[in-house]
């Protein structure tokens, strides 16, 4: 009895496939399947036509002095990986994502299908807003704190 897979499952395989050798077992389920299977013959193909493409493509490299640059800097530092983002900023962000998600909850039974933006009720304005504040603060935290260690670590590096 010969196993069959479904579409998906081939498409994954053939994907895993890029990564590693196929068995010999999965092989021939790939062939076999391949064999009557005209979507996935052109998923093949397509994945072909990407790979070879992308082997085409001249990668730009780093120039040696940014490397060094960076290498120099981190020692500098006492480290060789950059910064992690601080706990308590983490804790700080998933309490303020959880409360938000809390509040835009409790509005969520006042928006219907057919609403605009502008019959939106003033608590589901606000708790967009603060979504959007949310976000805007985790894309901005990053830097912000890279910015004040830098100002922090200038004395040091004058003396």
């Amino acid at each position: 009895m010969t196993k069959s897979l479904s579409c998906r499952d081939i498409e994954r395989l053939m994907l895993e496939g890029e990564d590693r050798p196929f068995s010999a077992g999965e092989r021939s389920l790939l062939e076999e399947h391949l064999r009557g299977c005209a979507g996935c013959r052109e998923f093949a193909a397509d994945r072909a036509l990407v790979r070879g493409e992308l082997a085409g493509i001249r990668w730009p490299s780093i120039p040696d002095e940014l490397v060094l640059r960076t290498r120099r800097m981190l020692r500098e530092r006492g480290t060789t990986t950059p910064a992690a983002m601080p706990i308590w900023i983490l804790i700080a962000l998933a309490a303020v994502t959880i409360a938000t998600s809390l509040w835009l909850a409790a509005w969520l039974p006042d928006i219907s299908p057919g609403m605009t933006l502008a019959d939106l009720p003033f608590g589901a304005w606000a708790a967009v807003f603060i979504i959007a504040q949310n976000a805007l603060m985790l894309f901005c935290a990053p830097v912000v704190l890279r910015t004040a260690r830098l100002r922090r670590d200038e004395p040091e590096r004058a003396r």
